[in-house]
Formats: C-alpha cells, sequence, structure tokens
C-alpha cells in the first residue's frame, strides 16, 4: 500500500484530470467512495493513464448502511454494494475495500456490514478489507467477530487534530492507521511550522504530512490538480524532523495553538509553496480552484 495516496478533492474537481496528473508525477495510490460520487471518474483516469492495473493501489468504500439499498443491513447487501462500487469503478477488483464509518444503525449492523467484506474479500472481489473512522470499541467488536481482521483503520488526523490514543491502539492491533484530512482543522501560518519548514528547505504542508508520516502512518491528500504539489506531497522522505520538532508540532493542539477556521472549512490554511505568493478563500492557479493551500 502507497505511503501517499490522492484523496477525495477539497476544490470539488474533476477527479480524472486530477487522478492523471496524479500517475503522472509518479503517484500509484488513489483513495475513493462510494459518497464520493468520483468513482467512475477514478475508473476513467485509470482507464486514460495506460498504467497498468498491478502498478496502482485502488482504496474505496461502501456506507453503512449500505446505501441506497433498503430494509436491515445483512452481509449479502454489504457485498451487493461492493459489487455496486466495482461497477462504478469499471473495474473486477480493488485493492483495499472500506467500511466507510460504523452504521449508524448500531453495533449488530456494524457486524453484518464488516462480514460482507469479509465475504466480497473470500470472493476475490478485494484484496484487502479495512474500515474508517472506527473508535476502539468498533475495532474491539470487528476483531472480536474473527475471520479477516481490518488491514487499515482510515481516520481524521492532521497536526491540529490527531487522537494519539486511538493512533496507538489501532497500531496495537496490527492494524495499519491511515489519516485522512492531513491538512485540515489547522492553520498552516503558525509560526513554528513555518520554521520547522525554513529549517528543512520544505513547504509547511510538507511538514505537516511529514509529521503524520514519520509515525508510521500513511495518508490520503487532496492536492487538487497541482502537479508540484502532488509531487512534493510524494516526496516526504527526503527529510527527517527531529525528535524535538515532532514533540513540538504535536503538542500544538494540546496547547491550543491551532483552532479550527470557520466550522472546519479551512480558509486560512497557509503553507509555503513554490516561491510564489497567495492569500485564497480558494486559491487559483492556472485558472482552477485547488485545496486551500496557502504558499508563501
Amino acid at each position: 500500500m502507497p505511503q501517499v495516496s490522492l484523496g477525495h478533492p477539497d476544490d470539488g474537481g474533476n477527479e480524472t484530470t486530477s487522478a492523471l496528473n496524479w500517475f503522472e508525477v509518479g503517484g500509484t495510490g488513489i483513495d475513493t467512495a462510494f459518497n464520493y460520487y468520483n468513482q467512475d471518474q477514478v475508473g476513467e483516469a485509470f482507464r486514460q493513464s495506460g498504467v497498468t492495473r498491478e502498478k496502482v493501489f485502488i482504496t474505496t468504500k461502501i456506507t453503512c448502511p449500505p446505501d441506497p439499498i433498503p430494509g436491515p443491513v445483512t452481509p449479502q447487501k454489504a457485498l451487493a454494494a461492493v459489487k455496486r462500487n466495482l461497477g462504478e469503478l469499471g473495474m473486477d477488483y480493488v485493492d483495499l475495500m472500506l467500511l466507510h464509518f460504523p452504521c449508524t444503525t448500531g453495533l449488530e449492523d456494524t457486524l453484518a456490514a464488516w462480514r460482507g467484506l469479509q465475504d466480497a474479500q473470500a470472493q476475490g472481489l478485494v484484496r484487502a478489507v479495512g474500515v474508517s473512522n472506527f473508535m476502539r470499541e468498533h475495532l474491539d467488536a470487528v476483531m472480536a467477530l474473527g475471520g479477516t481482521p481490518p488491514a487499515v483503520n482510515q481516520c481524521n488526523m492532521s497536526i491540529g487534530s490527531h487522537d494519539d490514543d486511538l493512533i496507538a491502539y489501532t497500531k496495537s492491533l496490527g492494524i495499519t492507521f491511515q489519516a485522512y484530512s492531513p491538512l485540515r482543522h489547522m492553520s498552516l501560518l503558525v509560526p513554528v511550522i513555518s520554521r520547522v519548514a525554513a529549517a528543512h528547505g520544505v513547504s509547511n504542508a510538507q511538514v505537516a504530512l511529514r509529521w503524520i508520516n514519520q509515525q508510521g502512518v500513511l495518508l490520503a491528500t487532496s492536492p487538487g490538480l497541482n502537479e508540484e504539489f502532488m509531487a512534493a506531497d510524494l516526496d516526504l522522505g527526503a527529510f527527517t524532523l527531529t525528535e524535538e520538532e515532532m514533540s513540538t508540532l504535536g503538542a500544538l493542539q494540546d496547547n491550543g495553538h491551532i483552532a479550527i477556521n470557520n466550522n472546519g472549512k479551512d480558509k486560512t490554511v497557509v503553507a509555503s509553496r513554490g516561491g510564489v505568493k497567495a492569500l485564497s478563500l480558494g486559491r487559483k492557479h492556472d485558472d482552477k480552484q485547488i485545496s486551500s493551500r496557502y504558499v508563501s
């Protein structure tokens, strides 16, 4: 599984173009979902790219209860949801299928849906199965069920929002932790982030992403259509944060130095990118709106 995958575009842009750009700069992992409403675009990008199937890693997700299938949750309905996702992608299998979140209708329904994912793997429709937005009690329940355990727990994680106990517990079960929204719930204008970025000669966004990845956590990023941002997101191994830097950055959440802006919609996310100065609510690049990352 790649260290960094292309996640859902923050700007609502066309995923076909975004994914094609991602493949062009060397990215191999794509993260999508039924309720991202772009699986057809992901599949089209793959077909246009000319990249062989074994060289890409496709992650997608089913909802819980399996939308829009009515009635009680059953493994059969979850399996049908998996097949529907494959149909939208135009693929025979995916590399990783996640249960997008615990069922809103209760734990028993969550476990029924999880059994459906296990059945999908047994039938060769998915190479691996996992979960998303699962807390400790949900992980305990699926582990107690037996059979194939989750390969991944994908949850929100950024410098501004991280549940260290959940991350540690997930890893203790042998489950890989993957971060989504790694630049959300934070402002990259925080001086300490800028100082660390300057010390390593990288962007503020790269510091924020490296802080996550250096903890052994995988990433799903949203760089929009910008190939320079994509290449930077894929180049996180080019530098290493010191123990002191890791600790200082991790404490920003606890110290209240980073706050969610505008109910979580980051109007003031700032990162040094490419030596260009911009200040944006929906910053533009090549007349295309890209994800909310300021540059300095």
